[in-house]
């Protein structure tokens, strides 16, 4: 039961930290807000560090230590950012969604996790719950799409897999919270180092936080911590005790939290069909976590 719950809440606060985000973006710039929301997660998990142990996670050994983070949340939320700017709401989405897929067949390649006709046909019924949930925005926008913006979303979900598969090796042997810290520090130095050199070709990506509101100062740095601090560090605790293929299902229901609390945030009303996909993606994950899934001998590493 506490491995579910642990599950339920890395979901529920990457789902709402998607609706924080998408009303915080009402008024700050995507490149902005990202840097705010990492380097306040970096703050409250140092801070935490320090409480627990007096002493900052900002040394090499550290930085060495948290080097997934270069995958997520760099480079997945960066080049992410991008795709999303050029294809619709609806085809972001529903190519996030394919992380549920990847990371059961990336798993059962290089951590040996058992890949079963159940997995996959739970992973089909998660993708398909995904699909009803974004059907309304589908028929609204998707004259706009863009084959290189999907193909920047796609490299952003691979990018995230590898961080899953990193990051299972890692959590063996490591504690959540300091490599929780040290790949969201790694993370936020990758982030601002290439929007420093981005800034420079294009002025469009330059982080300015002036004139923001001091309501949305407080919107950017809650948002972060729930979604980068709380979400990542609770998803890492969660890893110790669940394969990562059972971990990704739970991954699917961050849109149904997302658009659960975007009905109670900003007053979004689902279709029929939204209410249905979510419907199937929660029944999926639950019987997932039903499965056996002891792992097979390792027949790959990473």
């Amino acid at each position: 039961m506490n491995n579910i719950i642990m599950a339920l809440s890395y979901a529920f606060c990457w789902g709402v930290g998607v609706t924080l985000t998408k009303i915080a973006l009402s008024e700050i710039s995507a490149t902005t807000l990202l840097i705010i929301q990492l380097s306040s997660s970096v703050a409250f998990l140092a801070t935490a560090c320090y409480v627990r142990d007096r002493q900052l996670p900002f040394s090499w050994k550290h930085l060495k230590q948290g080097f997934a983070g270069i995958f997520e949340p760099g480079l997945t939320y960066m080049v992410g950012i991008f795709g999303v700017q050029m294809t619709t709401a609806s085809n972001a989405t529903l190519i996030g969604s394919s992380e549920v897929v990847l990371t059961i067949l990336f798993a059962a390649m290089f951590l040996g996790e058992k890949l079963t006709r159940m997995k996959l046909l739970l992973a089909g019924l998660s993708f398909s719950g995904l699909l009803l949930l974004l059907l309304k925005d589908a028929h609204q926008g998707a004259s706009h799409s863009s084959l290189i913006g999907n193909l920047l979303l796609l490299m952003s979900v691979i990018f995230a897999v590898f961080y899953v598969l990193f990051s299972k090796k890692q959590i063996a042997s490591s504690d959540p919270l300091q490599l929780t810290s040290s790949q969201q520090l790694v993370g936020l130095i990758v982030t601002v180092f290439c929007f420093s050199m981005l800034s420079i070709v294009n002025p469009n990506y330059e982080v300015n936080a002036a004139g923001i509101s001091p309501q949305f100062w407080l919107l950017a740095i809650g948002s972060g911590i729930m979604a980068y601090g709380l979400g990542f560090l609770l998803y890492l605790i969660a890893l110790q005790n669940i394969p990562v293929s059972q971990a990704a299902f739970y991954v699917a229901l961050i849109p149904v939290f997302g658009v659960a609390s975007a009905v109670v945030m900003i007053g979004e009303q689902p279709s029929l069909a939204q209410w249905i996909g979510g419907l199937l993606v929660i029944v999926s994950s639950y019987f997932a976590n039903r499965l056996q899934t002891t792992p097979i001998h390792d027949r790959g590493h990473l």
